[in-house]
C-alpha cells in the first residue's frame, strides 16, 4: 500500500483507544476462476464516518461492496460489522444486522408507488403498519414527500437515486454502502444527493460509498481508500489522497480541487 498515512478522525485507531470500526475488512480475497479480482483487501470505517472508496474501472470496488453486504462470500479474509462476523451470512441477515447497501443499477419496481416500496424495504425489521409509518418518515427525509402516491415508473432519475437511498435507509441502517449513486446526474442534482448523506450522517447513519465523481466524493468524504487491480494502494484524507503521485497516476489523472 502507497506510503500516505494519516490521523484522520475515522482512521483505525486514530481516536487513540485503538477502535477496530463499525466495519472491518480483513484480508479479503476473491476469485473467479483465473481472476483474483480482490487480493488482500483491508479497510475500516468508523461510526458516523463517510468514507470513500474509489478505483480505476475493474479495481474491484463492487465486488468488495457484494462481499461486505453478503452477496458474495470471500475466498480468504473475514468481515466484522459491530464486532461480528458477518461473511457467509446472506443479504437479507446482513441487512437486518443494520448494515445496508444500494446499487449501481436502479431497481425502480415501476408498478409500484414510492410508498409501497419504502414500506417493504421497511418490512424487513417491522410489523406492515410500522413499516407503513417508516416509509412515511423516509419518504419525507428524502425528499419525496409528495410522490409518495406516484408509481415509481414515473419518477425521474434523479427521484429514483433518492428512492434508491430511501430503500436502504428504511431498513434502520447504521451504515448504509453506497455504490455509484450519482451516476448519470447533473451537478445540481448532486448536490442535493451530498446533502442528503450529510443530513443522515448527522442523524448518526455511516456511509462507505463508491463514486467516479470525484470532485464530489473527495469534498463529501472524511477519508478516501483507493484500490487498484485488487489491492487497497492508499488511503488517506482526501487531500492527501488527491495529491498523491501514485493514486494520480493509476487513477485520477489529474489533481482534484478540494475548494
Amino acid at each position: 500500500m502507497n506510503a500516505i498515512t494519516t490521523t484522520a478522525p475515522g482512521a483505525l485507531g486514530a481516536d487513540g483507544g485503538g477502535s477496530p470500526g463499525i466495519l472491518v475488512a480483513d484480508g479479503l480475497v476473491k476469485q473467479f476462476g483465473g481472476l483474483r479480482a480482490v487480493d488482500g483487501v483491508t479497510l475500516a470505517v468508523q461510526p458516523g464516518e463517510i468514507v470513500g472508496l474509489i478505483g480505476p474501472n475493474g479495481a474491484g470496488k463492487t465486488t468488495v461492496f457484494q462481499m461486505l453486504s453478503g452477496f458474495l462470500s470471500p475466498n480468504a479474509g473475514t468481515v466484522r460489522f459491530r464486532g461480528a462476523r458477518i461473511d457467509g451470512r446472506n443479504p437479507a441477515q446482513v441487512c437486518r444486522m443494520g448494515l445496508a447497501r444500494t446499487f449501481q443499477i436502479v431497481e425502480v419496481f415501476p408498478s409500484l408507488t414510492v410508498l409501497e416500496v419504502l414500506t417493504m424495504a421497511a418490512s424487513v425489521r417491522h410489523t406492515m403498519k410500522a413499516a407503513r409509518a417508516v416509509a412515511h418518515e423516509v419518504c419525507t427525509k428524502i425528499g419525496l414527500a409528495t410522490k409518495g402516491s406516484l408509481r415509481c415508473s414515473q419518477l425521474t432519475l434523479p427521484d429514483q437515486k433518492a428512492l434508491e437511498i430511501g430503500k436502504a435507509l428504511a431498513t434502520g441502517p447504521q451504515l448504509v454502502l453506497l455504490d455509484e449513486v450519482m451516476a448519470g446526474l447533473r451537478p445540481a442534482e448532486t448536490q442535493r444527493v451530498v446533502a442528503l448523506i450529510r443530513a443522515l450522517r448527522d442523524e448518526g447513519v455511516t456511509f462507505l460509498l463508491v463514486e467516479h465523481i470525484m470532485d464530489v466524493i473527495m469534498n463529501v468524504s472524511d477519508r478516501i481508500v483507493v484500490i487498484a487491480a485488487g489491492k487497497v494502494i492508499a488511503e488517506g484524507l482526501p487531500k492527501a489522497v488527491a495529491n498523491d503521485p501514485h493514486v494520480i497516476d493509476v487513477y485520477l489523472g489529474r489533481e482534484v480541487d478540494l475548494a
